[in-house]
């Protein structure tokens, strides 16, 4: 089952990429890349450039949480030949070709993952992970049998009432989109710097 929010792929092609991620990345407890274009996603062109970065973790054997970033095209101006294998300044030093400029558009590339979003996924990953042990020890300490659907929904709870938790305490502004990527909710820290209430 997938919950999804905000933009993502369709659900077949997040299976693709759970399968992807599994057998490239199967030895991590997660992935993070700002292009999977150039990380060897075989469909990643399929994808187009509204998801191009991607963070993904482990919760269990079938559970992974998955953030996508769209495509954060721009211009990069270089000077000299440092891409144009014709434009060679030969044995020779040529002031004006050395300092020519050309611009190189940047494109299947999302903005970088910095290290306070890779600290906040990690961690809710840790605490995702060890509700759910917590939670399975004591249905398991509890009742000697439990249905795989009931533990299932359970499971989800738990995940849900720690993931609503962990935005409303965070320390940065977390914001809700909708698919067409307009603004739906948001946490109490943007309150802090724009003076406008949550409701």
């Amino acid at each position: 089952k997938l919950w999804s929010l905000g933009v993502t792929p369709a659900e077949t092609q997040i299976r693709d990429l759970i399968d992807w991620v599994l057998k490239s990345h199967g030895g991590n407890t997660g992935f993070t890349t700002e292009s999977l274009m150039e990380s060897g996603y075989p469909d990643a062109s399929v994808l187009g450039e509204s998801i191009c970065g991607m963070a993904a973790v482990y919760i269990t054997e079938k559970d992974f949480l998955f953030w996508f970033r769209s495509s954060n095209a721009k211009e990069i101006k270089w000077g000299g030949a440092r891409h144009d294998p014709n434009d060679r300044d030969g044995k020779r030093m040529h002031p004006r070709s050395s300092f020519k400029a050309f611009m190189e558009i940047v494109r299947w590339k999302s903005m970088p993952w910095d290290d306070m979003e890779m600290d906040a996924i990690n961690s809710l990953q840790l605490i995702i992970k060890g509700s759910l042990q917590e939670e399975h020890s004591k249905t398991v300490e509890n009742v000697p049998f439990v249905d795989n659907r009931v533990q299932k929904v359970d499971e989800l709870c738990v995940i849900v009432n720690e993931m609503v938790r962990l935005i409303d305490t965070a320390a940065v502004p977390i914001f809700a989109v909708d698919a067409s990527g307009v603004i739906n909710g948001w946490n109490s820290k943007p309150a802090d710097v724009t003076g406008l209430a949550v409701e």
